[in-house]
């Protein structure tokens, strides 16, 4: 049977029972409140009350790029009442690189929260400038150890100094000298033999605190050192730091040093500076998420011969090597692919196609060709014709029905509803869970009855029922997929979406995966009027998997409530 994986990612489809994990996150609370958003390792974790969805288009009909998105609902969290939702914001401005809410971030330096003032610290670390490090300072008098301690490693690593821990020695150093003297002090460093020197920063501490202290004075110097490799060669930090230096000062003659460059990094740097030579060095890279990320922030609409290329990059709920959580908000590399894919004119006949594939196998008794997919999703929709065969299908080792996942992210036409809706009882297990994603994802409200329905039907086994992995073509006479019918009603929100799927969550003798889905879908609607069933399922649901994810409802309904009336 289909069940999840306990792994770092979570909950993960797999085929031999129900076993699984809410994702460990970052924590930044003592209650274990998951706030993250890594960069270059982006994951797409956010508050339940508050996710992060694919674009839709803007009233000019624009698609906003997923990195302007996200900025914007960081510094809405920035300003939260609560100090969680708060740390959320720091962090994710931080992890974007956002170098324009330095101001906002010094400002959190007196915030009466411990964790949100090591969080501003942290952030500033990364994104501050000169205006940081006087208030830095200043923070170490701060009573608290392990503010001071925070402050004394940002200043460190910003300053490529290290004064001890008394605020009187760095007062006085900063005091003492000028924006011009201390950028020169570190540019020096570049060129000579500081290793063995005990008062002169090394190449790679001087690279590193340029990143914060230098101005565009210093971007010829910096290029010089990337262009022409000094002696020895640059570490990779090294030139890390010196592309970063330029992310944050470079302008347009910084593009052609960094478009040799072909790194996370160097892409970022380019995301920032921008300008149609800035995009056409990216659609160079490698597509690696940071690449895509800073195209779609570029609104690149020249993407449209990687389609082929993106849609295998956007999982799928079977595939353990790149999974599909859809317990979860769509991931960044989902979002900034869609978002590319549609800008760039080619997201219509990407679903045009899927859905022509999905229509002519949607009666096994009587298939019938599809219509020929354009020369350039040829190959892509060959592959994904073969899974879909009745029941769970599944190639070892890989799988081709990632165009699934990507109609359920691209698609933005509500007319497609009416043929989406009699899809959703496909021959193919997968096929129908995808369909119900679109659905939700297009707010298809007019879906809701037949996916109750279906979902009600339940399965022809019993609950306890554990047989051979359905991934062999023939065996899946007990793959369980109706749980993710009831997190796409989730997305649909309503009330009596909800109270539908409050009876499935709190009845005990429902699947284990319709009332595991039910509980996400609560989730996601998020409201408190769910908290009375949500504590009794934490309290007496025999499976731990779904007690915990009911607690975890629960705390993000609370923390939706403590924002709205603090």
């Amino acid at each position: 049977m289909m069940i999840a994986q306990k792994t770092d990612r979570g909950l993960r489809l797999r085929e031999d029972g129900l076993h699984g994990v809410r994702p460990a996150l970052v924590s930044t609370r003592s209650a274990g409140r998951r706030t993250l958003w890594g960069l270059g390792l982006i994951c797409g974790w956010f508050l339940a009350f508050e996710l992060a969805t694919v674009s839709s288009k803007g009233a000019d009909g624009t698609v906003p790029s997923v990195y302007n998105q996200d900025v914007a609902r960081f510094e809405r969290l920035v300003t939260s009442y609560v100090a969680e939702l708060r740390i959320e914001g720091i962090q994710g401005l931080s992890h974007l690189k956002h170098w324009l809410a330095e101001e906002a971030l010094i400002g959190r330096l007196r915030d009466p929260s411990e964790a949100v003032r090591c969080a501003a610290v942290d952030a500033l670390c990364r994104l501050g400038t000169t205006r940081s490090v006087p208030p830095l300072i200043r923070l170490m008098d701060h009573p608290q150890w392990h503010t001071r301690r925070r402050v004394h490693l940002a200043l460190q690593r910003m300053t490529a100094r290290d004064l001890g821990d008394q605020r009187q020695a760095w007062q006085a150093w900063w005091d003492e000298g000028t924006f011009e003297s201390r950028q020169s002090e570190l540019l020096a460093a570049l060129t000579t033999d500081t290793a063995n020197a005990d008062s002169q920063p090394t190449r790679a501490a001087a690279l590193r605190a340029l990143v914060h202290l230098a101005d565009v004075s210093a971007e010829q110097p910096v290029v010089r050192l990337l262009d022409a490799p000094p002696q020895p060669p640059l570490s990779e930090d090294e030139r890390r730091y010196a592309i970063e230096v330029l992310e944050r000062i470079g302008t347009e003659h910084s593009i052609p040093v960094l478009a040799r460059q072909r790194r996370d990094s160097a892409a970022w740097a380019l995301g920032r500076i921008g300008g149609d030579e800035a995009e056409q060095a990216l659609l160079n890279f490698p597509l690696t998420l940071p690449t895509l990320m800073n195209l779609d922030r570029l609104h690149s609409e020249k993407c449209g011969p990687m389609v082929p290329r993106l849609v295998p990059r956007m999982g799928l709920v079977t595939y353990r090597s790149q999974p599909d959580d859809l317990h979860a908000p769509p991931t960044p590399i989902q979002r900034v692919s869609a978002n590319l894919i549609r800008r760039s004119g080619a997201g219509d006949q990407l679903v045009q196609a899927v859905l022509a594939e999905l229509e002519a196998t949607s009666d096994p008794d009587n298939p019938r060709p599809a219509p020929e997919p354009p020369e350039h999703l040829r190959e892509l929709m060959v592959r994904f014709r073969e899974e879909l065969r009745p029941g769970f299908v599944r190639n070892d080792g890989v799988t081709t029905s990632q165009p699934l996942t990507a109609l359920s992210l691209v698609a933005d036409d509500p007319a497609l509803a009416d043929r989406l809706i009699p899809l959703l009882r496909h021959p193919a297990f997968v096929a129908r869970i995808y369909v119900a994603m679109t659905l939700a994802n297009l707010n298809a409200a007019e879906a809701t009855p037949e996916i109750v329905q279906i979902i009600r039907e339940g399965y022809e086994f019993s609950d306890a029922a554990t047989l051979v992995s359905g991934k062999h073509f023939d065996q899946s006479q007990t793959v369980r997929w109706r749980g993710f019918l009831c997190m796409a009603l989730g997305r649909l929100g309503g009330q009596q979406t909800r109270l539908v799927l409050e009876e499935l969550a709190a009845d005990p003798g429902q699947f284990r995966d319709i009332r595991y889905g039910a509980v996400v879908g609560l989730s996601e609607i998020g409201s408190p009027e769910s908290l009375p069933v949500l504590h009794q399922i934490a309290q007496q649901d025999l499976v731990w998997m779904i007690r915990d994810t009911a607690r975890l409802a629960i705390e993000d309904i609370q923390i939706k409530i403590r924002a709205k009336t603090l």
